[in-house]
Protein backbone atom coordinates (compact mmCIF):
# COMPACT_ATOMS: atom_id res chain seq x y z
CA UNK A 1 0.00 0.00 0.00
CA UNK A 2 1.36 3.74 -1.11
CA UNK A 3 1.45 6.19 1.58
CA UNK A 4 1.92 9.86 0.72
CA UNK A 5 4.70 11.50 0.27
CA UNK A 6 5.78 14.11 2.82
CA UNK A 7 4.45 16.95 0.82
CA UNK A 8 1.29 15.50 -0.36
CA UNK A 9 1.30 14.28 4.30
CA UNK A 10 1.73 17.77 4.99
CA UNK A 11 -1.65 18.96 2.48
CA UNK A 12 -3.63 15.93 4.07
CA UNK A 13 -2.50 17.39 7.86
CA UNK A 14 -4.92 20.14 6.93
CA UNK A 15 -8.07 17.34 5.96
CA UNK A 16 -10.15 15.47 8.24
CA UNK A 17 -8.04 12.25 7.36
CA UNK A 18 -8.85 8.63 8.98
CA UNK A 19 -8.96 7.71 12.57
CA UNK A 20 -5.40 7.20 14.74
CA UNK A 21 -6.49 4.84 17.05
CA UNK A 22 -6.11 1.20 18.04
CA UNK A 23 -8.91 -1.29 17.96
CA UNK A 24 -9.37 -3.33 21.37
CA UNK A 25 -9.16 -6.38 19.54
CA UNK A 26 -8.18 -7.02 15.79
CA UNK A 27 -10.90 -6.74 13.13
CA UNK A 28 -12.35 -10.27 11.61
CA UNK A 29 -10.72 -11.07 8.72
CA UNK A 30 -13.70 -10.24 6.19
CA UNK A 31 -12.54 -6.63 7.70
CA UNK A 32 -8.48 -6.99 7.13
CA UNK A 33 -8.56 -3.52 4.58
CA UNK A 34 -9.56 -1.39 7.44
CA UNK A 35 -6.60 1.04 6.93
CA UNK A 36 -6.54 3.30 4.42
CA UNK A 37 -3.84 2.96 1.35
CA UNK A 38 -3.20 7.28 1.64
CA UNK A 39 -3.24 8.33 5.52
CA UNK A 40 -2.40 4.43 6.94
CA UNK A 41 -5.05 4.80 9.05
CA UNK A 42 -8.56 3.89 10.35
CA UNK A 43 -10.90 4.64 7.38
CA UNK A 44 -12.95 7.67 8.11
CA UNK A 45 -16.42 7.17 5.49
CA UNK A 46 -15.09 4.62 3.40
CA UNK A 47 -15.42 4.81 -0.35
CA UNK A 48 -14.30 2.10 -2.44
CA UNK A 49 -12.88 2.89 -5.85
CA UNK A 50 -14.44 0.99 -9.28
CA UNK A 51 -10.89 0.15 -10.63
CA UNK A 52 -9.20 -2.21 -8.17
CA UNK A 53 -11.97 -2.40 -5.15
CA UNK A 54 -9.73 -0.68 -2.58
CA UNK A 55 -11.14 1.44 0.51
CA UNK A 56 -10.37 4.73 1.10
CA UNK A 57 -11.29 7.45 3.42
CA UNK A 58 -13.78 9.51 1.93
CA UNK A 59 -11.05 12.93 2.11
CA UNK A 60 -7.59 10.91 1.30
CA UNK A 61 -9.40 10.09 -2.24
CA UNK A 62 -11.71 12.81 -3.01
CA UNK A 63 -8.22 14.93 -2.73
CA UNK A 64 -6.55 12.11 -5.16
CA UNK A 65 -9.45 12.52 -7.60
CA UNK A 66 -9.41 16.27 -7.29
CA UNK A 67 -5.77 16.78 -8.30
CA UNK A 68 -6.34 14.10 -11.33
CA UNK A 69 -3.90 11.36 -10.08
CA UNK A 70 -4.54 8.02 -10.77
CA UNK A 71 -5.42 5.08 -8.17
CA UNK A 72 -2.85 4.92 -5.29
CA UNK A 73 -2.94 1.34 -5.33
CA UNK A 74 -2.76 -0.07 -8.60
CA UNK A 75 -2.61 3.79 -11.14
CA UNK A 76 -5.57 2.90 -12.78
CA UNK A 77 -8.47 5.76 -13.57
CA UNK A 78 -11.58 5.31 -11.46
CA UNK A 79 -14.99 6.39 -10.21
CA UNK A 80 -15.46 6.39 -6.17
CA UNK A 81 -18.99 5.42 -4.46
CA UNK A 82 -19.71 5.59 -0.52
CA UNK A 83 -18.98 1.87 1.16
CA UNK A 84 -21.99 1.59 3.71
CA UNK A 85 -21.80 -1.84 4.80
CA UNK A 86 -17.52 -1.46 5.40
CA UNK A 87 -18.50 1.98 7.47
CA UNK A 88 -21.35 0.44 9.79
CA UNK A 89 -19.02 -2.40 10.16
CA UNK A 90 -16.00 -1.03 11.42
CA UNK A 91 -17.73 1.94 13.08
CA UNK A 92 -19.60 -0.89 15.37
CA UNK A 93 -16.17 -2.42 16.74
CA UNK A 94 -14.47 -1.28 19.80
CA UNK A 95 -11.01 1.13 19.88
CA UNK A 96 -9.00 2.36 22.26
CA UNK A 97 -8.11 6.27 22.57
CA UNK A 98 -6.20 7.98 20.59
CA UNK A 99 -4.34 9.36 23.58
CA UNK A 100 -4.02 6.11 25.58
CA UNK A 101 0.16 6.00 25.31
CA UNK A 102 -0.63 9.80 27.61
CA UNK A 103 -2.71 7.58 30.15
CA UNK A 104 -5.96 7.45 28.86
CA UNK A 105 -8.14 4.36 29.87
CA UNK A 106 -11.21 5.10 27.55
CA UNK A 107 -12.73 2.64 25.34
CA UNK A 108 -15.82 2.75 22.98
CA UNK A 109 -17.43 1.62 19.41
CA UNK A 110 -15.31 3.84 16.75
CA UNK A 111 -18.55 5.92 15.89
CA UNK A 112 -18.27 7.05 19.41
CA UNK A 113 -14.40 8.21 18.96
CA UNK A 114 -14.63 12.01 17.63
CA UNK A 115 -17.23 12.82 20.89
CA UNK A 116 -15.09 11.42 23.23
CA UNK A 117 -11.99 13.39 22.01
CA UNK A 118 -13.97 16.79 21.27
CA UNK A 119 -10.90 18.54 19.70
CA UNK A 120 -13.14 21.93 18.65
CA UNK A 121 -15.79 22.07 21.29
CA UNK A 122 -17.90 24.34 21.79
CA UNK A 123 -17.63 27.32 24.59
CA UNK A 124 -20.01 25.51 27.30
CA UNK A 125 -18.78 21.51 26.45
CA UNK A 126 -15.32 23.25 26.96
CA UNK A 127 -14.16 20.35 29.54
CA UNK A 128 -16.28 17.49 28.29
CA UNK A 129 -14.27 14.55 26.45
CA UNK A 130 -10.58 13.18 26.77
CA UNK A 131 -8.57 15.24 29.13
CA UNK A 132 -5.63 14.54 26.66
CA UNK A 133 -6.36 16.36 24.28
CA UNK A 134 -5.34 19.69 23.17
CA UNK A 135 -7.19 22.47 23.12
CA UNK A 136 -7.36 26.16 22.52
CA UNK A 137 -7.75 28.80 25.67
CA UNK A 138 -11.31 29.78 26.07
CA UNK A 139 -10.11 33.46 25.37
CA UNK A 140 -8.15 33.30 22.59
CA UNK A 141 -4.99 34.16 23.72
CA UNK A 142 -2.67 31.59 21.43
CA UNK A 143 -2.31 29.10 24.30
CA UNK A 144 -3.05 25.42 23.50
CA UNK A 145 -2.88 22.76 26.54
CA UNK A 146 -4.29 19.32 27.26
CA UNK A 147 -8.12 19.76 28.73
CA UNK A 148 -6.75 18.72 31.90
CA UNK A 149 -4.58 21.47 32.65
CA UNK A 150 -6.76 23.95 30.35
CA UNK A 151 -9.16 25.34 33.61
CA UNK A 152 -6.37 25.93 35.80
CA UNK A 153 -4.44 28.13 32.66
CA UNK A 154 -8.01 30.00 32.25
CA UNK A 155 -7.97 31.13 35.37
CA UNK A 156 -4.48 31.85 37.12
CA UNK A 157 -2.33 32.31 33.59
CA UNK A 158 -4.57 33.36 30.77
CA UNK A 159 -3.36 37.37 29.73
CA UNK A 160 -6.51 37.77 28.11
CA UNK A 161 -8.56 36.72 31.04
CA UNK A 162 -11.46 38.86 32.73
CA UNK A 163 -9.43 41.07 35.47
CA UNK A 164 -10.97 43.66 37.53
CA UNK A 165 -8.34 46.00 39.33
CA UNK A 166 -8.28 45.08 42.71
CA UNK A 167 -7.38 48.81 43.81
CA UNK A 168 -9.59 50.86 42.90
CA UNK A 169 -12.74 47.95 42.35
CA UNK A 170 -13.60 49.97 39.58
CA UNK A 171 -11.73 49.14 36.15
CA UNK A 172 -12.31 45.91 34.57
CA UNK A 173 -11.02 44.77 31.55
CA UNK A 174 -8.52 41.88 30.61
CA UNK A 175 -5.15 40.48 32.90
CA UNK A 176 -3.33 42.04 30.41
CA UNK A 177 -4.87 45.58 29.98
CA UNK A 178 -5.29 46.09 33.58
CA UNK A 179 -1.82 44.92 34.45
CA UNK A 180 0.21 47.03 31.85
CA UNK A 181 -2.17 49.75 31.29
CA UNK A 182 -4.13 50.66 34.10
CA UNK A 183 -2.25 49.93 36.90
CA UNK A 184 0.56 52.72 35.23
CA UNK A 185 -2.08 55.60 35.89
CA UNK A 186 -4.64 53.91 38.70
CA UNK A 187 -5.37 56.43 41.08
CA UNK A 188 -5.79 53.76 43.96
CA UNK A 189 -2.82 51.73 42.71
CA UNK A 190 -0.11 51.44 46.00
CA UNK A 191 3.23 53.30 45.06
CA UNK A 192 5.97 53.96 47.61
CA UNK A 193 6.78 57.29 48.55
CA UNK A 194 9.31 59.82 46.37
CA UNK A 195 11.07 60.86 49.37
CA UNK A 196 11.57 56.92 50.52
CA UNK A 197 10.17 57.23 53.11
CA UNK A 198 9.35 53.86 53.34
CA UNK A 199 5.42 54.42 53.00
CA UNK A 200 3.41 53.24 50.46
CA UNK A 201 0.51 55.43 49.17
CA UNK A 202 -2.26 55.46 47.02
CA UNK A 203 -0.70 57.33 43.94
CA UNK A 204 -3.83 59.74 44.82
CA UNK A 205 -3.17 60.77 47.69
CA UNK A 206 0.97 60.81 47.44
CA UNK A 207 1.19 64.70 47.11
CA UNK A 208 -0.98 64.85 50.65
CA UNK A 209 1.29 62.33 52.16
CA UNK A 210 4.11 64.73 50.85
CA UNK A 211 2.96 67.70 52.11
CA UNK A 212 1.57 67.04 55.16
CA UNK A 213 2.66 63.55 56.39
CA UNK A 214 6.10 62.31 54.94
CA UNK A 215 8.76 62.30 57.63
CA UNK A 216 11.62 63.25 55.25
CA UNK A 217 9.86 66.01 53.49
CA UNK A 218 12.02 69.33 54.36
CA UNK A 219 9.72 71.75 55.95
CA UNK A 220 9.61 75.23 57.64
CA UNK A 221 9.89 76.33 61.10
CA UNK A 222 6.51 76.80 62.54
CA UNK A 223 7.99 80.42 63.71
CA UNK A 224 9.07 81.45 59.96
CA UNK A 225 6.38 83.97 60.20
CA UNK A 226 8.07 85.68 62.80
CA UNK A 227 11.41 85.36 61.21
CA UNK A 228 13.10 81.93 62.26
CA UNK A 229 14.54 80.89 58.66
CA UNK A 230 15.36 77.25 59.79
CA UNK A 231 14.60 74.36 57.20
CA UNK A 232 14.34 70.69 58.51
CA UNK A 233 12.68 67.38 57.50
CA UNK A 234 9.33 67.11 59.18
CA UNK A 235 10.89 64.15 61.75
CA UNK A 236 13.87 66.25 63.02
CA UNK A 237 11.30 69.43 63.76
CA UNK A 238 10.12 68.35 66.96
CA UNK A 239 13.84 68.47 68.40
CA UNK A 240 14.60 71.89 66.91
CA UNK A 241 11.81 73.26 68.20
CA UNK A 242 12.63 71.69 71.70
CA UNK A 243 15.95 73.05 71.55
CA UNK A 244 15.10 76.45 69.96
CA UNK A 245 12.22 77.75 72.65
CA UNK A 246 14.21 80.84 74.08
CA UNK A 247 14.76 81.87 70.61
CA UNK A 248 11.23 81.61 69.35
CA UNK A 249 9.96 83.25 72.53
CA UNK A 250 12.40 86.27 71.58
CA UNK A 251 11.02 86.15 67.72
CA UNK A 252 7.79 86.53 68.76
CA UNK A 253 7.91 89.24 71.00
CA UNK A 254 10.18 91.15 68.56
CA UNK A 255 7.14 90.63 66.12
CA UNK A 256 4.74 91.28 68.54
CA UNK A 257 6.13 94.62 69.44
CA UNK A 258 6.74 95.21 65.11
CA UNK A 259 2.55 94.14 64.87
CA UNK A 260 1.93 96.95 67.76
CA UNK A 261 3.60 99.40 66.26
CA UNK A 262 2.06 98.67 62.72
CA UNK A 263 -1.46 98.80 64.18
CA UNK A 264 -0.97 102.58 65.76
CA UNK A 265 0.63 103.71 62.23
CA UNK A 266 -3.15 102.54 60.57
CA UNK A 267 -4.96 103.75 63.49
CA UNK A 268 -3.22 106.90 62.80
CA UNK A 269 -3.79 106.59 59.01
CA UNK A 270 -7.57 105.41 59.33
CA UNK A 271 -8.11 108.76 61.45
CA UNK A 272 -7.04 110.89 58.47
CA UNK A 273 -8.38 108.99 55.65
CA UNK A 274 -12.07 109.52 57.38
CA UNK A 275 -11.50 113.01 58.01
CA UNK A 276 -10.52 113.33 54.15
CA UNK A 277 -13.78 111.45 53.45
CA UNK A 278 -15.99 113.76 55.20
CA UNK A 279 -14.43 116.64 52.97
CA UNK A 280 -15.44 114.72 50.05
CA UNK A 281 -18.83 113.91 51.20
CA UNK A 282 -20.33 117.06 49.65
CA UNK A 283 -19.35 116.61 46.21
CA UNK A 284 -20.50 112.86 45.86
CA UNK A 285 -23.86 114.43 43.93
CA UNK A 286 -21.68 115.98 41.37
CA UNK A 287 -20.56 112.37 40.52
CA UNK A 288 -22.30 110.93 37.60
CA UNK A 289 -21.27 107.36 35.90
CA UNK A 290 -18.08 107.44 33.68
CA UNK A 291 -17.94 105.89 30.71
CA UNK A 292 -15.75 102.16 30.58
CA UNK A 293 -12.04 102.15 30.34
CA UNK A 294 -12.07 100.01 27.15
CA UNK A 295 -8.15 99.05 26.77
CA UNK A 296 -7.90 98.10 30.91
CA UNK A 297 -10.78 97.82 32.98
CA UNK A 298 -10.65 95.33 36.37
CA UNK A 299 -13.87 94.39 37.62
CA UNK A 300 -15.05 95.53 41.04
CA UNK A 301 -15.53 91.89 40.94
CA UNK A 302 -18.07 89.81 42.66
CA UNK A 303 -17.32 86.92 44.65
CA UNK A 304 -18.46 83.62 42.17
CA UNK A 305 -19.68 80.71 45.14
CA UNK A 306 -19.46 77.32 44.31
CA UNK A 307 -21.25 75.69 47.15
CA UNK A 308 -21.44 71.41 47.68
CA UNK A 309 -17.96 71.05 46.14
CA UNK A 310 -17.81 67.57 46.89
CA UNK A 311 -21.07 66.41 45.74
CA UNK A 312 -19.98 68.21 42.40
CA UNK A 313 -16.36 65.99 42.68
CA UNK A 314 -18.49 62.85 43.20
CA UNK A 315 -21.02 63.92 40.63
CA UNK A 316 -18.50 64.91 38.18
CA UNK A 317 -20.44 67.41 36.96
CA UNK A 318 -20.29 70.61 35.66
CA UNK A 319 -20.68 74.12 37.71
CA UNK A 320 -21.38 77.24 36.03
CA UNK A 321 -21.15 80.87 37.71
CA UNK A 322 -23.44 83.33 37.76
CA UNK A 323 -22.68 85.51 34.57
CA UNK A 324 -20.81 88.98 34.57
CA UNK A 325 -19.86 91.80 32.29
CA UNK A 326 -16.08 92.94 31.42
CA UNK A 327 -17.48 96.57 31.54
CA UNK A 328 -19.96 98.76 30.98
CA UNK A 329 -22.25 97.46 27.56
CA UNK A 330 -19.43 94.58 27.48
CA UNK A 331 -19.19 90.85 27.07
CA UNK A 332 -20.98 88.81 29.24
CA UNK A 333 -19.09 85.44 30.70
CA UNK A 334 -19.26 82.77 32.90
CA UNK A 335 -16.60 80.57 35.01
CA UNK A 336 -17.42 76.90 33.66
CA UNK A 337 -15.88 74.51 36.83
CA UNK A 338 -14.84 70.82 37.02
CA UNK A 339 -15.06 70.09 40.33
CA UNK A 340 -13.23 66.27 39.40
CA UNK A 341 -11.15 67.81 36.65
CA UNK A 342 -11.53 67.50 32.91
CA UNK A 343 -9.08 65.85 30.00
CA UNK A 344 -5.48 65.84 31.86
CA UNK A 345 -6.96 67.36 34.93
CA UNK A 346 -9.24 64.68 35.50
CA UNK A 347 -9.88 62.72 39.14
CA UNK A 348 -7.09 64.41 40.35
CA UNK A 349 -7.07 68.48 39.77
CA UNK A 350 -9.66 71.07 39.42
CA UNK A 351 -10.43 72.32 36.13
CA UNK A 352 -11.74 76.13 35.39
CA UNK A 353 -12.45 77.40 31.88
CA UNK A 354 -14.01 81.07 30.67
CA UNK A 355 -17.37 80.23 28.84
CA UNK A 356 -18.54 83.84 26.53
CA UNK A 357 -22.43 83.64 26.77
CA UNK A 358 -24.88 85.14 25.01
CA UNK A 359 -25.35 89.23 26.11
CA UNK A 360 -27.57 91.99 25.11
CA UNK A 361 -24.59 94.32 23.79
CA UNK A 362 -22.98 91.16 21.27
CA UNK A 363 -24.02 93.86 18.67
CA UNK A 364 -22.13 96.27 19.39
CA UNK A 365 -19.17 94.07 20.38
CA UNK A 366 -16.32 93.14 17.93
CA UNK A 367 -15.91 89.60 17.36
CA UNK A 368 -13.94 87.33 18.24
CA UNK A 369 -12.89 88.94 21.65
CA UNK A 370 -8.91 89.90 21.98
CA UNK A 371 -7.68 90.58 24.95
CA UNK A 372 -7.36 88.90 28.17
CA UNK A 373 -9.19 87.26 31.12
CA UNK A 374 -7.84 86.98 34.57
CA UNK A 375 -9.42 84.67 37.18
CA UNK A 376 -8.48 83.33 40.86
CA UNK A 377 -9.12 80.96 43.76
CA UNK A 378 -9.51 82.86 46.43
CA UNK A 379 -7.45 82.10 50.03
CA UNK A 380 -10.11 81.89 52.78
CA UNK A 381 -7.75 82.15 55.40
CA UNK A 382 -5.23 84.47 55.01
CA UNK A 383 -6.54 86.45 51.88
CA UNK A 384 -3.61 86.92 50.12
CA UNK A 385 -2.27 83.36 48.38
CA UNK A 386 -4.82 83.46 45.56
CA UNK A 387 -4.40 81.17 43.28
CA UNK A 388 -4.72 83.07 39.61
CA UNK A 389 -4.40 82.37 36.08
CA UNK A 390 -4.47 84.96 33.17
CA UNK A 391 -5.85 83.85 29.80
CA UNK A 392 -4.42 85.68 26.65
CA UNK A 393 -7.03 85.75 23.87
CA UNK A 394 -4.74 86.51 20.51
CA UNK A 395 -4.91 85.85 16.57
CA UNK A 396 -3.03 82.08 17.93
CA UNK A 397 -6.55 81.69 20.10
CA UNK A 398 -9.21 79.18 18.15
CA UNK A 399 -12.15 81.39 17.59
CA UNK A 400 -14.38 78.78 19.01
CA UNK A 401 -13.79 79.70 22.62
CA UNK A 402 -14.04 83.16 22.15
CA UNK A 403 -16.88 83.63 18.84
CA UNK A 404 -20.05 85.56 19.85
CA UNK A 405 -22.63 82.67 21.01
CA UNK A 406 -25.83 82.35 18.50
CA UNK A 407 -26.42 78.65 19.39
CA UNK A 408 -27.41 77.93 23.13
CA UNK A 409 -26.76 79.93 25.75
CA UNK A 410 -22.85 79.40 26.52
CA UNK A 411 -19.99 78.83 23.93
CA UNK A 412 -17.11 76.68 24.36
CA UNK A 413 -14.75 76.94 27.55
CA UNK A 414 -11.35 77.54 27.53
CA UNK A 415 -9.58 77.77 30.78
CA UNK A 416 -6.72 75.48 32.48
CA UNK A 417 -7.65 71.40 32.97
CA UNK A 418 -5.06 71.64 35.85
CA UNK A 419 -6.15 74.64 37.31
CA UNK A 420 -5.49 73.46 41.52
CA UNK A 421 -4.85 69.68 42.40
CA UNK A 422 -7.63 68.27 45.27
CA UNK A 423 -4.83 68.12 47.52
CA UNK A 424 -4.17 71.40 47.61
CA UNK A 425 -7.54 72.90 48.20
CA UNK A 426 -7.69 72.51 52.15
CA UNK A 427 -7.67 74.35 54.25
CA UNK A 428 -6.57 77.38 52.62
CA UNK A 429 -9.06 77.60 49.91
CA UNK A 430 -12.04 75.20 50.40
CA UNK A 431 -13.61 75.89 53.77
CA UNK A 432 -17.18 74.73 54.11
CA UNK A 433 -17.01 72.66 51.36
CA UNK A 434 -17.01 76.52 49.69
CA UNK A 435 -14.68 77.58 46.47
CA UNK A 436 -14.87 81.49 46.47
CA UNK A 437 -14.09 82.55 42.63
CA UNK A 438 -13.30 85.86 41.09
CA UNK A 439 -13.19 87.22 37.43
CA UNK A 440 -10.79 90.01 38.92
CA UNK A 441 -9.42 91.78 35.35
CA UNK A 442 -10.27 92.22 31.96
CA UNK A 443 -8.00 93.26 29.50
CA UNK A 444 -9.11 94.58 26.20
CA UNK A 445 -6.91 95.41 22.67
CA UNK A 446 -7.50 98.96 21.83
CA UNK A 447 -8.48 98.23 18.71
CA UNK A 448 -11.91 96.42 20.45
Amino acid sequence: MAALNPKNQQQADKRIIGFDCEFVKPPPSEYIQSDCPVCLQINREPHQVTCCGMKFCKACIEHIKAIKKPCPTCNGQFSIFADKGLKQSLYSLKVRCSHQKDGCEWTGELRQLDEHLNTDPQPDKQLDGCKFVEIACFYKCGNHQQRRYIQNHQIKDCPKRPFSCEHCQDYKSTYDDVTNNHWPVCGSFPVPCPNQCGSTIQRQNIDSHVADECPLTTINCDFHHVGCAVKLPRQDMPEHLRENLLTHISLLATSHAKQQHKITSLEAENRILKTKINELEPMKQLLTTAPPIVNSRPLGPPVLTMTNFRQHKRDKDQWYSPPVYTHHHGYKICLKVNANGNGSGKGTRVSVFVSFMRGEFDDSLKWPFRGAISYQLLDQVNGENHKRVTLPYDDDTPNVSCTRVTKGERGVGRGNSQFIAHSELEPKYLQNNTLLFQIYKVELNKLV
